[in-house]
């Protein structure tokens, strides 16, 4: 008992000489901020860093593109220069039609079986009876018939129309439904738009023939949305435009599709 004792005693008198050891204290701990953590999500993830954004550009481009888009296209197209007049008149024989506009081969009329079509390009025909001319139809500016052409304005068509004979609306103009997309007036399609038909009978002595005209607004371009392509004419709130699309000169001293002879 006594040796326990002597040796409590010598473990406390050495404890009690070493230096007392205190808890140190921790450094107080920082929240990182918005900018802090963004800028370590960039440091460790650089390609999701630079793809999102990349990503998001690319969907809002493809939502834009998306939507209805103006193509400018106007209808009819505008004159370059001055219009080659066609020296073919109704009842010309075939052979000055072929020296003129050169030989073509003959194909059925859709409209009547009876007549001969000769297609130079793609909106100029001769309708042939018999051998000889029997009808002429003009669909480009770059050629006029007697002052007549694609593109000319409502005004100066009435008035070369006068010069042949009086002209009168073959039937009440046609109106059809308009609509509006990206500020534009558009039909569904260019021969949807409202259309308006002029006609001179021209008798003896100045001949035997029915010239018509066909008007319409002209159209700026064409409105794409999707697959989807309408007639774009302008602003809703600005006036028509009212300008030839159509020359089609007929021979009346004949029989034909357009009834008995006139003369």
């Amino acid at each position: 008992m006594q040796s326990a004792r002597i040796l409590e005693e010598a473990a406390e008198q050495f404890t009690a000489g070493l230096p007392s050891v205190t808890t140190q204290p921790r450094a107080p701990f920082a929240e990182p901020t918005g900018l802090e953590r963004i800028t370590d999500f960039a440091r460790r993830r650089p390609i999701y860093t630079i793809g999102i954004p990349l990503i998001a550009v690319a969907v809002a481009s493809l939502l834009f593109r998306s939507g209805p888009s103006f193509i400018e296209q106007p209808d009819p197209p505008p004159a370059t220069g001055e219009p080659r007049p066609l020296a073919v008149e109704p009842g010309s024989p075939l052979a000055t039609v072929f020296s003129i506009l050169g030989v073509q081969p003959p194909r059925t009329n859709p409209e009547s079986r009876t007549l001969e079509r000769y297609v130079y390009g793609t909106d100029l025909t001769v309708d042939a009876l018999n051998g000889a001319v029997y009808a002429i139809a003009l669909g480009v500016p770059t050629v006029a018939w007697r002052g007549l052409r694609v593109g000319l304005s409502q005004r100066n068509a009435e008035g070369t129309l006068a010069l042949l004979g009086p002209p009168s609306d073959v039937a009440p103009p046609t109106a059809a439904r308009a609509d509006t997309i990206r500020g534009y007036l558009v039909y569904p399609s260019l021969d949807t738009r409202p259309l308006r038909t002029l006609r001179a009978e021209v008798r003896p002595p100045n001949g035997c023939l029915d010239v018509s005209v066909d008007l319409r607004p002209r159209a700026a371009g064409v409105i794409a949305d999707g697959e989807h392509r309408y007639a774009a004419i302008g602003p809703p709130a600005a006036p028509l435009e009212w300008v030839v699309t159509r020359v089609l000169i007929v021979n009346r001293a004949v029989a034909g599709p357009s009834g008995g002879a006139a003369c």
